[in-house]
């Protein structure tokens, strides 16, 4: 577990240990108590949300240093992941798969940049979270001029996981509104929300 989380922890510890000290040591809940309780539960709230955009930076960072290894380590073992429509090429259905993807990919590409932005989240319980966000992706081919640059604009479509240390992805789907080198386009539309992927 990184620094950061470990002091945000400490941080959530120290905060609901002052303000609710009653509640944390076993007493009956008063109408105080329930609020400090809401309170410990919103700065939760608010520290997973804060991991989660952290991955969600790591993936984009290790994306963009054609880092195959660093990109699967944001995900589940057991994930699936879909940059494509199924109907073009099966999803990845694990982890050990996306990795041999990526190892696959990253050697045709020279260079990469990768957003996010426009982040919706739904706690579907306190331990998994359903996400949508706006991206957009720049690619360059080692091949350029031969294959033109990639702009692709769009969406991803996640789950977040909360596993024995840290926030994992265990569903990701790339959804495309529309690209400049390829030819995917208005995807976005009639998709529900929050995600589903069963």
């Amino acid at each position: 577990m990184g620094t950061s989380m470990l002091n945000r922890r400490e941080s959530l510890r120290w905060l609901t240990a002052l303000g609710a000290g009653g509640v944390l040591a076993g007493h009956a809940l008063t109408a105080e108590g329930r609020e400090m309780k809401n309170v410990e539960l919103a700065i939760q709230r608010l520290l997973d949300r804060e991991e989660i955009h952290e991955l969600m930076a790591r993936y984009c960072r290790h994306a963009d240093l054609l880092d195959s290894d660093g990109m699967a380590a944001c995900f589940t073992d057991d994930c699936i992941v879909a940059y494509v429509p199924a109907s073009i090429a099966t999803p990845a259905g694990s982890k050990q798969e996306l990795l041999g993807f990526l190892r696959k990919y990253f050697p045709n590409s020279a260079s990469s940049s990768h957003y996010v932005t426009n982040v919706e989240m739904h706690f579907d319980t306190p331990d998994q979270v359903t996400a949508t966000t706006y991206m957009y992706s720049w690619q360059r081919f080692k091949t350029y001029p031969a294959a033109a640059d990639c702009h692709r604009y769009g969406r991803y479509e996640f789950r977040f996981v909360r596993t024995s240390d840290e926030w994992r992805i265990s569903r990701l789907n790339l959804v495309s509104a529309g690209e400049y080198g390829g030819a995917r386009i208005g995807e976005q539309f009639d998709r529900p929300w929050p995600p589903r992927f069963e």
